[in-house]
């Protein structure tokens, strides 16, 4: 007598599941879609199952009934393998491989079981049923295993080749189907009492579940769609299995603005509309196979690849939609965007293009367009965000960088008693590339940290060289990057560039912008501790861009800070006054002096000489110059 204990265990494990990935929001998505088609399919099966086992050796049950009841349950059983093999396709991202000719070989097999089933109530080949009316297999049963068979193959052989396009979680769950389907089938075709393939199929489904569908890792839950995290999983997978792929890029360019004018509960209801029009818009169609929300307003929707035809169209659609005014609260927000299309591998390599070119995107010269990235990349501005990593790690290399000096003037002493060393790139093929370009690349790819030692050892080296003794240049400023602070061994670094050119530690002061010291407090004060004990000095860069906090200035041992030039550019009134006057009383009562940025006339330097400021540094007096400009600029100016 057949056991239907695994049968039951195994339906609930299945409900159990359906109901789980309803509520985790594992309805969006081909893998997820895949997926719970898959559950529902075994969910069927293991009814169809339970049924035909209780319908089986019951002679006052019509015999017609009985073989439709198994044959429906041989044909969804059948069905789930070649299921679960398009769910490691989908899974993988391979399901593009598929061509016409593959097509066919995918579903042969499905249809020979068909044909057999079909035509069973006449043949008798599959199964039949004894003079005890008891369920018999036929000649051909071995065909459903031969058919199950060649799915397990295919399984294994996209598990081995294409597993490694998956995270380590899922490669465990996606290798673990193999032998719990391979065990239950063969125990069950030894032992037909033992209904273990059911049971078998659910555990395999509970740990696809648990360790690859997890909305939790993959869902952005302000907007329901796939996060950027999962984004940048999926466009690995298309890079290393080599599938060509669309993508539509919508970026809000005035999100900042929405977000301070509604705030941030507001803006998540404006991304969800957003994010709703997104979904309408392929509930009928199904144009896109995935859409992932970036963060910061950007969007990234991956056409179907059997929809490339559309792209145009829709990125158009889209554009048009957007457009149109959101009501909210009694409010018309106007969304400003700009749609993008980009195709993958021609226009975006890998993951880290396509997050700079999307932020790169957001200039508003293109708002409310649309706009193709092969277009925008015939431009060299594109290309050299696609080579500044290659372009810096040359430049290391062949220390192609270059400092330039620019001269600070002692209101006190008349003469330009320091000078802050810049550090300059000039490129062969793109020229001069501005630091507040390559800083910001550089300190992403880690290689800040060479860039900052080599400007070091330069200053250094100059600070020993007999041209310098020349000039009646007290000390170089040398700016350290938020990346450089973070380092808990900064101060190791430094002393022995030091050592090595044996300069004196009053002629280095250390520059830290305002938003290293916010960001990197415990590492920077313990390396400004350090540092100190050995008599280096430092000054605090870019006051007054944002992150001014006094109680960090107060806090940290800073010998000059450095006003912004954003102090000098306002436009001068009572209110401005009283708020500069105030500023520049307050830091001089702390015993800092003060170095002001970005002079450009004697009107500006007289107005800060009035407030007994104690340094200017601007084109006034000059811009940054290389090093031997510089010498003979100040020698001249000092010496005069």
């Amino acid at each position: 007598m057949k056991l239907l204990y695994f049968d039951y265990c195994a339906l609930i494990i299945l409900v159990a599941l359906i109901f789980t990935s309803i509520v985790r929001g594992m309805t969006r998505g081909r893998v997820n879609k895949c997926f719970i088609n898959l559950l529902i399919v075994s969910g069927v099966s293991t009814i169809a199952d339970i049924i035909s086992v209780l319908l089986d050796g019951n002679p006052a049950i019509p015999r017609a009934f009985r073989y439709l009841a198994n044959s429906s349950y041989l044909l969804i059983h059948n069905a789930s393998t070649p299921l679960y093999f398009y769910y490691l396709l989908v899974l993988t991202d391979t399901e593009f491989k598929l061509k016409k000719i593959k097509r066919v070989f995918y579903f042969a097999p499905l249809c020979v079981v068909l044909l057999i089933t079909i035509s069973n109530p006449f043949t008798k080949l599959l199964f039949y049923f004894n003079e005890e009316h008891l369920y018999t297999r036929g000649p051909l049963f071995f065909v459903l295993y031969i058919s199950a068979a060649l799915y397990v193959f295919n399984i294994f052989y996209t598990t081995v080749v294409y597993g490694k396009t998956l995270d380590r979680k899922s490669l465990v769950a996606i290798a673990s189907l193999l032998p719990l389907m391979i065990v239950a089938v063969v125990v069950q075709f030894i032992n037909p009492n033992l209904l273990l393939e059911m049971f078998s199929n659910a555990l395999s489904l509970f740990l696809c579940s648990a360790l690859v569908n997890r909305p939790e890792d993959i869902l952005d839950t302000d907007t329901g769609l796939s996060n950027k995290r999962a984004c940048m999983s999926n466009l690995t997978r298309c890079i290393n299995n080599g599938k060509p792929s669309e993508l539509i890029l919508i970026n809000i360019t005035n999100y900042k603005l929405l977000e301070n004018i509604v705030g941030y509960e507001g803006m998540v209801t404006i991304l969800r509309r957003i994010s709703g029009r997104f979904l309408s818009t392929n509930r009928v169609n199904n144009y896109f196979s995935e859409m992932f929300y970036m963060g910061d307003g950007m969007f990234c929707l991956e056409m179907d690849y059997r929809k490339f035809s559309k792209t145009n169209y829709i990125a158009h659609f889209l554009n048009d939609l957007l457009s149109v005014p959101l009501d909210f609260s009694g409010m018309e927000l106007n969304i400003d965007a700009i749609t993008c299309v980009a195709r993958c591998p021609e226009d975006i390599e890998n993951v880290e293009s396509l997050i700079a070119f999307q932020k790169d995107l957001g200039s508003s010269y293109f708002t409310g367009e649309v706009v193709f990235a092969s277009e925008l990349y015939a431009g060299s501005h594109y290309d050299l965000i696609r080579q500044v990593d290659s372009i810096i790690e040359n430049a290391i290399n062949n220390r192609s960088f270059e400092v330039y000096y620019q001269p600070i003037y002692s209101i006190r002493e008349d003469r330009f008693n320091s000078a802050e060393a810049l550090i300059r790139l000039y490129d062969e093929h793109f020229g001069f590339i501005s630091p507040e370009f390559f800083i910001p690349a550089a300190e992403k790819s880690g290689a800040i940290h060479r860039i900052g030692a080599f400007v070091l050892e330069e200053v250094c080296s100059f600070i020993n060289s007999p041209e310098f003794e020349t000039l009646g240049v007290d000390y170089i400023e040398v700016n350290l990057s938020a990346a450089q602070c973070m380092r808990n061994d900064l101060y190791k670094e430094v002393l022995t560039i030091m050592r090595k050119y044996n300069v004196d530690s009053t002629r280095i002061n250390l520059e830290i912008t305002e938003t290293a010291a916010a960001c990197s407090q415990d590492s920077l004060i313990e390396n400004m501790k350090k540092l100190e004990s050995r008599g280096i000095s430092f000054s605090l860069d870019d006051f007054g861009t944002g992150y001014s906090n006094m109680d960090r200035v107060s806090s940290m041992n800073f010998n000059i800070i450095k006003l912004d030039k954003s102090f000098v550019n306002v436009q001068r009134n009572i209110r401005r006054d009283i708020v500069l006057d105030n500023t520049v009383r307050m830091i001089k009562s702390l015993g800092m002096k003060i170095v002001v940025e970005g002079v450009e006339n004697a009107e500006i330097l007289q107005r800060f000489a009035d407030l007994r400021c104690d340094y200017i540094q601007g084109f006034f007096f000059s811009k940054p110059l290389p090093k031997s400009e510089f010498i003979t600029y100040v020698k001249r100016q000092n010496n005069r």
